[in-house]
C-alpha cells in the first residue's frame, strides 16, 4: 500500500535524522550468516525465574488484566523503593517512583519532561543509542563528553570543564556500569562527580540499569549524594533476565515525578497489571534473588575466561567492573578498516557477530562490543574462531 503523495514530506522533521537501532541493524545482518555465533545483543541467555512466571500466571487467572494505576501499583512502587534502600542505601517513598515500560521508556519520559526545544543535553560517551534518539526527537542540542582518554571514565576535572563551558545545559545523561564498556565507578569516584554536579543547576539522568551486575565493588548511585537533582533510571530487564517483560523504574523527588508522570500518562498510560504483579514477586522472593546472584557469578566466570584470552591476542580492553560487555579496540593490523568493515569481516570470515563501536558514538570507529551474555560453550568457540582469524 502506498502513502498519499502529498503526505510523504509531512512527518516530524526530527525523524529525518533517525533510523533504526544500529545495534539491532547489525544483529539482523549477523543473523543472515549461517553458523554464526552472535555476541551482539544485551540479552541475558537465562530464562526468567520460575517463581516470577508463576506469579504472572496466577495474576492472569485472578483476572489482573484491567487498568493499573498510572504510575504503577503501590505494591510494586513500594517493593522497588525497598529494593533501592536495601541494596544501595537510597531513601525513596512509593510516590517518588514510576513504573515504566522498560528503562527505555523511562529515558524518553524523563527527557521529554525536562527539556524544551533547543535545550542542551550532555551525554557521557560511549552511550546507549536511545539517548541520542530521544534528544533528537525532543529537538535538543546534544553535546557528547568523550571518555576514551580516561579509560572510559568521566573525571571530575573533565566534567567541570564541560559544565563551565555549557552553563545552561539542562541535563547530563550518564550510564554506569556502562554499556558498552563494562566500566563503572567506585563510591569515591561517584562522590567526586557528584561534588562537581551539585555546583550547577542541571538535571542528572543516571541510567543504572546494570547496577545489580557488578564484580569487584558494590554499585553506588549518584542519588546517594545528589538526590535532589537526580532522576534514577533502572529496571528488571538485565538483573532479572526479564527483557521481554518491559519493567522499568524512575525514582526521583516527588516534584520531578509529578512532571515526568504527565508524559508517562499521555504516552503509555500505565504498565500491564499482571506483569507488575510478577515484578513484585521478582523483587520480594528470596529464591529469585539467589537465582539472580547465580547469573551474576556466571557472567563473572565468562568474563574471566574471555578477557585474558582476547588480551593475549593483542586486544586492548578496559577493566570491566559490571554489566556483561567487552569494549575492545580493533587490532592494529585491521585498524584501517574501521568498526563497521572490521565487524562485517569478522562475521563473514570467523562467523562471530559483534557490534561496531560506532553504534555507541561516532568517536568509537576503532572499537567493537562483545556481549558475553551467552553460554560458555559459545564463548569458548567464539574465542577459538577469533584466534584463528587474528593469527591467519
Amino acid at each position: 500500500m502506498e502513502i498519499k503523495k502529498s503526505l510523504e514530506n509531512k512527518f516530524n522533521t526530527s525523524l529525518a535524522n533517525l533510523t533504526g537501532s544500529p545495534i539491532r541493524e547489525f544483529d539482523r545482518f549477523a543473523s543472515t550468516i549461517d553458523g554464526i555465533i552472535k555476541l551482539t545483543l544485551g540479552e541475558p541467555d537465562f530464562n526468567t525465574a520460575e517463581e516470577v512466571k508463576e506469579a504472572a500466571k496466577n495474576a492472569l487467572d485472578n483476572n489482573r488484566t484491567h487498568y493499573s494505576v498510572n504510575n504503577g501499583i503501590v505494591e510494586l512502587r513500594t517493593a522497588w523503593a525497598k529494593n533501592l534502600k536495601n541494596k544501595f542505601g537510597l531513601n525513596y517513598l512509593p510516590d517518588e517512583v514510576i513504573v515504566t515500560i522498560g528503562a527505555s521508556a523511562a529515558i524518553e519520559h524523563t527527557i521529554s519532561a525536562i527539556t524544551n526545544e533547543g535545550d542542551t543535553i550532555l551525554i557521557v560517551t560511549p552511550y546507549f543509542s536511545a539517548y541520542e534518539g530521544v534528544g533528537i526527537l525532543n529537538k535538543c542540542n546534544i553535546k557528547f563528553i568523550d571518555t576514551v582518554d580516561n579509560g572510559f571514565k568521566l573525571t571530575p576535572k573533565q566534567l567541570d570543564k564541560v559544565l563551565s563551558e555549557n552553563p545552561n545545559a539542562k541535563a547530563l545523561l550518564i550510564n554506569y556500569p556502562n554499556n558498552p564498556s563494562g566500566v563503572s565507578y567506585t563510591r569515591d569516584e561517584v562522590e567526586a562527580i557528584a561534588d562537581v554536579l551539585k555546583k550547577y543547576d542541571i538535571f542528572v539522568v543516571s541510567d543504572e540499569i546494570y547496577g545489580d551486575i557488578t564484580y569487584d565493588y558494590k554499585h553506588t548511585s549518584l542519588a546517594t549524594f545528589i538526590p535532589e537533582q537526580t532522576v534514577l533510571i533502572s529496571g528488571l530487564s538485565k538483573s532479572h533476565a526479564m527483557t521481554g517483560w518491559r519493567v522499568g523504574f524512575i525514582a526521583a523527588p516527588e516534584a520531578m515525578i509529578k512532571k515526568i508522570g504527565v508524559f508517562h500518562l499521555f504516552t503509555v498510560s500505565g504498565a500491564a497489571t499482571f506483569i507488575q504483579d510478577a515484578a513484585v514477586e521478582a523483587l520480594e522472593n528470596e529464591e529469585v534473588e539467589k537465582y539472580n546472584q547465580h547469573m551474576i557469578e556466571t557472567y563473572r566466570e565468562r568474563k574471566d575466561y574471555m578477557v585474558p584470552k582476547l588480551r593475549e591476542l593483542g586486544f586492548e580492553i578496559p577493566e570491566i567492573e559490571g554489566a556483561f560487555y567487552i569494549f575492545a579496540k580493533i587490532p592494529e593490523q585491521y585498524s584501517s578498516l574501521g568498526a563497521m568493515d572490521f565487524c562485517k569481516l569478522l562475521a563473514k570470515e570467523a562467523k562471530v557477530g559483534v557490534i561496531p563501536g560506532t553504534a555507541f558514538g561516532s568517536a568509537y570507529n576503532d572499537y567493537f562490543r562483545i556481549s558475553y551474555a551467552t553460554s560458555i560453550e559459545n564463548i569458548k568457540e567464539a574465542v577459538e574462531r577469533i584466534t584463528k582469524f587474528i593469527n591467519k
